[in-house]
């Protein structure tokens, strides 16, 4: 690439108003006589650095590697130099302008500020742009940075709750934990994407949310429940999504899911709705299967712990009818190991 000249180390400073000092000018064209004349009345006005080339690849290729703060071209190479450069016309990188765009930049005192307004008002718009994108950046940033807490905030208190309701349940706190990291990683094996599997690792334990709302003598019940009794619990996969409606993000959309579905079963006959198979979310598939694996085997007040094995077979049992066929072999392919992986 025949790099012609190049005037000065470059500085970039700020352009203020129409100055021009200590601005970065690519010189794009054939014609060295008149690309030199250019660089030598650019440098008057007090531009840090010029760099002639020839072509417009050649002209890409610097632009590339210097990021000027602004493209001047020659005979003609103004329109396809915008084009190679900006395909889009997205307005991104340093304005390109044709020298036929600016009358008298050849010619003129040296001082002549109105001759050189324009090359000036590109600069500083070219400045201002990138100013403002870096603005936007940090503002971006940030405006993620306080979502992410304000979702982690809102989890966090969601979760409390879930602890609160599941400990009156399951005193050793851990069952929501265990049902979440099943989840996950039944999730995994049936090859839904990443961001769904930590959806549903963090929601997951959230499940049984609606809890909090069922009275002890009901839900710490010794005996068998009678009917009335069990259509009291039964209210907690709807309080649960209710709990969980009024959230803005994806998190609290799949977390109203699990709450909501996980007590439907894949034949239409489960609460609270009686979806049936596919209509039901995979989130409440997938929950399903592991909360009543882990409600199996472990003790509960109204019952004794299953074998691992015999929990297993109620699963497989149970395919078709409750579960979802699909992730009941997910949950096969695991294998005892991964069903009791700690937490």
């Amino acid at each position: 690439m025949p790099i012609m000249d190049e005037s000065a180390t470059r500085t970039h400073l700020a352009i203020p108003g129409a100055a021009l000092a200590g601005a970065w000018v690519l010189i794009a064209g054939p014609d060295a006589g008149t690309a030199t004349r250019l660089r030598g009345r650019l440098s008057q006005v007090g531009v840090a650095g010029v760099v002639l080339v020839d072509g417009v690849e050649d002209s890409v290729e610097r632009f590339v590697a210097a990021r000027p703060d602004v493209v001047l071209g020659l005979h003609g190479m103004g329109p396809p130099l915008r084009s190679r450069m900006d395909p889009l016309g997205l307005g991104e990188g340093p304005p390109v302008l044709a020298l036929d765009e600016i009358p008298g930049l050849l010619a003129g005192p040296a001082g002549d500020d109105a001759v050189l307004d324009r090359l000036a008002a590109a600069v500083e718009r070219h400045a201002m742009r990138r100013r403002l994108r870096e603005l936007e950046s940090v503002v971006a940033a940030q405006a993620v940075s306080r979502a992410r807490e304000v979702d982690e905030s809102r989890l966090d208190g969601l979760r409390r709750i879930a602890l609160a309701a599941e400990y009156r349940d399951d005193n050793t706190w851990e069952h929501t934990q265990r049902v979440g990291a099943l989840s996950a990683r039944l999730a995994r094996r049936l090859g839904l994407g990443d961001r769904l599997v930590t959806l549903i690792q963090h929601t997951a334990p959230l499940h049984d949310i609606g809890k909090i709302a069922i009275p002890d003598s009901i839900l710490l019940k010794p005996d068998r429940l009678t009917a009335d009794e069990f259509e009291v619990v039964k209210t907690h996969a709807a309080v649960g999504a209710a709990i969980l409606s009024e959230g803005t993000s994806e998190l609290h959309d799949v977390a109203e899911q699990v709450a909501g579905t996980h007590h439907e079963r894949f034949d239409g006959t489960g609460y609270p709705s009686g979806l049936a198979a596919d209509a039901i979310p995979i989130a409440g598939r997938i929950v399903a299967v592991a909360d009543v694996f882990d409600i199996l085997t472990h003790e509960r007040p109204y019952k004794e712990e299953w074998s691992i094995d015999d929990a297993a077979e109620e699963i497989r049992r149970s395919a078709g009818t409750q579960f979802d066929p699909e992730v009941v072999t997910a949950f096969d392919e695991l294998g005892a190991t991964v069903w009791q992986m700690p937490l």
